[in-house]
């Protein structure tokens, strides 16, 4: 048998594999190509459609955003517009009621101004008309006896009380309806009555001299009212339940400055 040649067997071997390399090698190549192209692509239109998806997202989100921006705006422009009616309300009415509080004062001012003229022409008018300054001698209110004197140093002794006590005035005994007249120029400051000296007037007749006339009925004269000296002020009176035993009379008391004082210092001899 004729042995094979070995030359030749390892040539064929050589080109075997050198044929071999080659396919690999252009396998290899156009895998290599297939993987860049294929991959690259296909990401490339899955990230073109995912653009396109979150574009078109987007967009929609932006409508919404927008509108609801707009939504917001609007909404807090009428909270604004509200907010600055409000404040123009209450700015207005705080202008209101100062204006109200000013008129007020003004009217008060005005009120306290005329009251206070009127006082300054009223105690012109008193030091002007009512001078009476305790060195004149008055008129006697009424006609008669002294049944009880002043006395604020020491007691005297009331009859119906059965009692001693200070006397800061005078009684005068009298008949029920006799005239009570004014003992000088005055003007009526009070007239009330008392549990006492029942119903009872008193004069200011200047200078701090008041005058008071108790146990007398048909006043003639009201609070306020002018009198001249010599004026029927009133009439005796039934006596008070206190004085009873005494009789009808008057009570008639003096003051200076609120201080009682002698009647009978300054009443005519």
């Amino acid at each position: 048998m004729k042995k094979p040649n070995k030359f030749f067997a390892k040539k064929y071997i050589s080109s075997l594999v050198i044929a071999a390399f080659l396919v690999l090698s252009v396998l290899t190549a156009y895998n290599i190509k297939t993987g860049k192209e294929g991959p690259e692509a296909s990401n490339t239109e899955v990230k073109e459609t995912e653009g396109e998806k979150v574009k078109e997202t987007i967009g929609d989100s932006d409508d919404v955003i927008t509108s609801g921006e707009r939504q917001l705006e609007e909404r807090e422009d009428t909270m604004d517009s509200e907010k600055d009616k409000e404040e123009d309300d209450t700015s207005r009415n705080k202008e209101d009621d100062e204006q109200e509080q000013s008129d007020v004062i003004d009217s008060e001012q005005e009120e306290a101004k005329e009251d206070s003229k009127k006082s300054t022409d009223e105690t012109a008018a008193e030091t002007k008309q009512y001078n009476y300054n305790g060195k004149n001698n008055l008129t006697w209110p009424l006609i008669g006896n002294i049944i009880l004197p002043y006395s604020m140093d020491t007691t005297v002794y009331y009859t119906t009380l059965d009692q001693y006590a200070c006397n800061d005035g005078i009684l005068i005994g009298g008949k029920t309806g006799d005239e009570v007249v004014a003992v000088a120029d005055g003007r009526v400051v009070n007239v009330f009555d008392s549990d006492r000296y029942g119903k009872t007037v008193t004069l200011l007749i200047g200078d701090y001299y008041e005058v008071s006339y108790g146990q007398v009925e048909n006043v003639k004269y009201d609070i306020g009212d002018e009198v001249e000296e010599g004026d029927v002020l009133a009439t005796v009176a039934e006596p008070a339940r206190a004085f009873s035993l005494e009789g009808p009379h008057l009570y008639f008391k003096m003051t200076y400055k609120g201080e009682p004082v002698n009647p009978t210092d300054y009443l005519k001899s």
